[in-house]
């Protein structure tokens, strides 16, 4: 008799982990668990829901996200949910005693950035902008990007279409934040936030010029920048006031293959492979490094590079780090591209000119070990079938170190 094999769904629904075992009700593909609590608990009753994303680290936390639907109560209506194993700060909703307790809520009533439901107001938004002596009339705002209990972008836009972008963060990290970006912009084209809002954590920044390299990329009529222009910036950062490490690649792998153990035992032992032949790392060099340097990072205006973006991760890094990051990322999108030949070349340019600086056996470990890293994303998106696409990015990081041994021959 056949088997029908798991969704991705299912898998999900069956991953358990023993140190946190609300695990279990977080990623349950039933209809219990902590958001039929938080629909109980306000009045209303749970009808639909969908997991749409999962930061999972086993042993240490869990973080989920839904598309969900509730009937009654003052949640009632379409909307999105998080709930995570972190104990959230006073006054936060914890459903669930003990070990199975999870922290609940619905966005944009974020417990730990308790500021982005005011600045979501359109009034809000206004009254902040014109505090900087900006007007933009009576705007509408949107989400556009948010990392549950650390980080979201609200989109501003005025009338006539002028935008800003309301940047919060926890606020004992805005002064730093700031300071970054005053100090860079000195040495590299990144945007100058117009403001900042200390008690609220958040930095006002501007409408940006360009599109992403990647939009580009996937543009055949677009003109792409100078691969050394791409290849360059990264040696212009300078050294700031105050600067962190960069986390090495191949040093974050190991905590990778935890994960991917985890989704995946049945590829344990490939994993374990997979880290050793990558290896150790040993290289004790260190240069200024953006820290998460890829496609979508770089925005371009004919041609030109005209902004880096995300500027909160540059620090000391291995010379070799922000290489491997672009090589890792476009190696994965020219396969998934509508261009792939375009991206493909670019990314062959662009390692060709790595190759002349770098020491290309260490650079194409740290890609390998970069794409273990981004194996886990189809998990975390939820994509119906992430087992097999985390597989098969697993193939590439072999393809990687299969080029790395070659080097050595």
């Amino acid at each position: 008799m056949m088997t029908t094999p798991m969704t991705g769904a299912q898998w999900t629904a069956s991953l358990r982990d023993p140190d946190l075992p609300a695990v279990a009700a977080l990623l349950t593909d039933d209809t219990s668990g902590p958001l039929d609590a938080l629909a109980r608990t306000t009045g209303g009753t749970l009808v639909a829901h969908h997991l749409t994303n999962v930061t999972w680290w086993p042993g240490k936390s869990c973080t989920v996200q839904w598309t969900a639907q509730i009937e009654g109560g003052r949640l009632a209506g379409l909307g999105e949910f998080v709930a995570t194993t972190q104990e959230g700060p006073d006054g936060a909703l914890r459903v669930g005693d003990g070990p199975n307790g999870v922290t609940v809520w619905k966005v944009p009533h974020d417990p730990f950035l308790p500021a982005l439901e005011r600045v979501l107001d359109p009034g809000v938004a206004a009254q902040l902008v014109a505090g900087l002596d900006g007007d933009l009339g009576s705007p509408t705002t949107r989400l556009r990007a948010y990392r549950p209990g650390r980080r979201a972008v609200v989109e501003a836009q005025g009338e006539g279409g002028h935008r800003v972008y309301l940047k919060l963060v926890k606020p004992k990290r805005l002064e730093g934040l700031r300071r970054r970006h005053d100090e860079l912009s000195q040495h590299v084209p990144v945007p100058q936030p117009l403001g900042a809002h200390p008690e609220l954590g958040l930095l006002v920044m501007p409408t940006m010029r360009g599109r992403t390299l990647r939009e580009v990329l996937e543009d055949p009529g677009a003109t792409l920048p100078d691969p050394e222009a791409v290849v360059a910036l990264p040696e212009q950062l300078p050294e700031l006031s105050r600067m962190g490490e960069v986390t090495s690649s191949i040093n974050a792998a190991v905590r990778m293959a935890e994960i991917l153990t985890a989704l995946l035992p049945s590829q344990a032992e490939r994993v374990r492979t997979l880290l050793e032949r990558i290896g150790s790392d040993e290289v004790t060099e260190r240069v200024v490094a953006h820290g998460d340097y890829h496609e979508a990072q770089l925005l371009v205006e004919d041609g030109e590079i005209v902004s880096l973006l995300d500027v909160d991760t540059v620090g000391w890094g291995r010379p070799a780090e922000d290489a491997a990051v672009m090589l890792a990322h476009l190696t994965l999108w020219s396969a998934i591209s509508s261009q792939p030949d375009r991206v493909r070349s670019y990314a062959v340019e662009l390692q060709r000119l790595w190759d002349d600086r770098l020491d290309g056996v260490d650079l194409r470990r740290r890609v390998a070990a970069r794409l273990m890293g981004l194996a886990v994303g189809p998990f975390r998106a939820q994509a119906p079938d992430w087992p097999a696409q985390v597989s098969w990015r697993l193939d590439l990081a072999e393809s990687w170190l299969d080029s790395a041994e070659c080097c050595t021959d």
